[in-house]
């Protein structure tokens, strides 16, 4: 409240009542349309999770495909080292060749005993190729 005082007349002091002025009050919004914008937001995340998850799968599958033709691969390797178990055979690993006699063949990696004597284990993922 403000408090003016009229001068113009020396005895005639009077309080005129100024307005106040008034905040512009936020409009509320509703529940209902807070709720409705939530709706909508949460629908638009699920939508990109569901797109990122097919593309995922999609990933997925070709890996697996892939690793299940390796594996094929490896197979036809482990055959292949069966049939010279006991034999001299030469390997190509990433480390250099590995030439002796192929002693065992385990479920991941197979044996060489080398023409020194000693024994060399090598991981079937190493392989690079065998003469």
């Amino acid at each position: 409240m403000r408090r003016y005082w009229n001068r113009s007349h020396p005895n005639d002091c009077k309080v005129i009542k100024g307005k106040r002025k008034h905040k512009h009050a936020k409009k509320s919004i509703p529940v209902l349309s807070k709720l409705s914008r939530l709706r909508w937001r949460l629908m638009k995340s699920i939508s990109q999770i569901k797109l990122q998850l097919r593309r995922l799968t999609m990933r997925v599958n070709t890996l697996q495909k892939q690793v299940e033709s390796s594996y094929g691969a490896r197979g036809n390797v482990i055959a292949y080292l069966r049939s010279r178990l006991n034999t001299r055979i030469t390997i190509e690993t990433p480390a250099g060749p590995i030439f002796g006699t192929l002693v065992s063949i385990g479920e991941d990696y197979i044996q060489i005993s080398e023409p020194n004597g000693s024994i060399a284990i090598i991981p079937q993922r190493g392989i690079l190729s065998i003469e």
